[in-house]
């Protein structure tokens, strides 16, 4: 909720803005118009510039996490189970992913998990399709990879 605020603020201002500007530029003549925007123009490109220092700065400040592991759920405040959401009597809970990565753009996934992840700059998401029947096998690989079956 905050961040659509934020979002429709920045937009309420950034009309504002825009507003102003023309009822400046027609009150001022296009000439002193265009030596204004030139020089609000610097100053826009010079905050743009120090946001991206800042930023690169900050990336490579920051160390690395350390290895990346699955969070566990917590369970609610209150009372454990009601009626409604109490499992069945004998229905035994499904064993926990034990699962780890370590690295820059590492992913560990366990458990029941679909979708992409994409680890890299300029990264292209394959997606592929296959059935096996019987004991057959379905090997797929979207890159360089070698099989060697015995």
């Amino acid at each position: 909720m905050r961040k659509r605020v934020l979002v429709w603020g920045g937009a309420a201002v950034a009309v504002v803005t825009v507003a102003a500007l023309i009822i400046y530029f027609v009150r001022v003549g296009l000439d002193d118009a265009d030596k204004l925007a030139s020089v609000l123009g610097l100053f826009v490109a010079a905050a743009g510039l120090a946001v991206a220092v800042h930023g690169l700065r900050r990336d490579r400040a920051r160390p690395d996490a350390g290895p990346a592991t699955i969070a566990e759920p917590t369970e609610p405040a209150g009372p454990a189970t009601t009626a409604e959401t109490a499992e069945p009597p004998g229905k035994p809970e499904p064993p926990r992913p034990n699962v780890s990565a370590s690295g820059t753009r590492s992913v560990a996934v366990g458990g029941d998990n679909s979708g992409i992840i994409s680890t890299g700059d300029g990264t292209t998401n394959i997606q592929m399709r296959a059935e096996a029947s019987g004991g057959g096998r379905v090997y797929q690989a979207g890159g360089d990879q070698t099989i060697n079956e015995h």
